[in-house]
């Protein structure tokens, strides 16, 4: 199955996007960074056909911000934490002016259809204060529609001040203070990274996601509960992923076949193999990580009983 496309707007020129009567844009959007030099200027591109573009970059070192301004974007740089205080972060301190805000990856596209019916919906007097998108994951030229990766809805177009991230290290969702909906059409989560590149920015969240495990074992993790966050099917599958998921034996097993053969991931060719072997292997390095601080948590506590004796 061919991706779908995504359409660009050249550099410079005159802002494409429509504004407001006062003058300001109807929607504005972010795009958190950190060494996306290969991506961000297309990036950018594309997402000024919505509106102006804030970049929020995490000091990054290959030239991103250079590449983001030059694309049109104005570029604010701020010590990354982790993901959701990032972010929390740039919607606090970025000057928006508009109504609607739209957080965007950089190697995310929003495609025509989608960007005219973000118009549409940020026109409507009775629209909701928060958008669901749903994104398509373009993996070696292809798109990947089973292995349980659609659909994969994100909470990212909002009314400015509606909706903030939980305090969650990675696989964070968004907080919104109102009624929400979801839009039709798709976003594209576009993967053009090596091998490498992929592996090296899944141990990053694998190290993340297992944090996120200790503070649960501890009591000590201050995310959101899923039944606070929905009240829906997605409520009940992200309980299942926060709640339930950790302690599954056997887990790199269980999530390729629950990929590849239960949700039919074999339906997506080599790509669908090579995701469900990759998504295993993410898997086994969190378990392992786990692990790993759990031990240093037992030997710390060990240390200290025998230093109290």
């Amino acid at each position: 199955m061919n991706a779908p496309n995504a359409s660009n707007p050249a550099p410079g020129g005159p802002p494409p996007w429509p504004t407001a009567p006062d003058g300001s844009p109807i929607i504005e959007v972010m795009i958190p960074t950190y060494n996306e030099a290969g991506h961000i200027s297309e990036t950018v591109a594309n997402a000024r056909r919505l509106g102006p573009v804030f970049v929020l970059d995490s000091l990054s070192t290959d030239g991103t911000q250079r590449l983001a301004a030059e694309a049109g974007a104005t570029v604010v740089e701020h010590p990354f934490e982790n993901y959701s205080r990032q972010k929390n972060w740039g919607l606090d301190n970025l000057p928006f002016r508009g109504r609607w805000i739209f957080i965007l990856d950089a190697d995310e596209r929003i495609t025509p259809e989608l960007r005219d019916e973000l118009f549409r919906v940020a026109s409507q007097p009775d629209a909701a204060v928060g958008y669901y998108v749903n994104r398509v994951v373009i993996m070696m030229g292809r798109a990947i529609r089973h292995g349980g990766m659609m659909p994969s809805w994100n909470l990212r177009f909002f009314q400015r001040g509606k909706a903030r991230y939980e305090d969650r290290s990675v696989h964070e969702h968004m907080i919104c203070d109102g009624a929400t909906r979801y839009l039709r059409h798709l976003m594209l989560h576009i993967r053009r990274e090596t091998l490498s590149e992929y592996l090296a920015k899944h141990i990053r969240y694998a190290d993340m996601e297992s944090d996120e495990w200790i503070k649960g074992r501890k009591g000590e993790n201050r995310s959101a509960k899923a039944g606070t966050l929905f009240r829906n099917l997605l409520g009940y599958r992200l309980y299942l992923r926060r709640d339930v998921w950790p302690y599954v034996p056997y887990k790199p097993f269980a999530r390729f076949i629950y990929m590849y053969i239960l949700r039919l991931g074999f339906l997506d060719g080599a790509a669908g193999w090579h995701l469900a072997q990759l998504m295993a292997s993410y898997e086994y390095m969190i378990k392992l990580l786990y692990e790993e601080k759990l031990q240093r948590l037992r030997d710390r506590a060990n240390a200290d009983r025998a230093d109290r004796a």
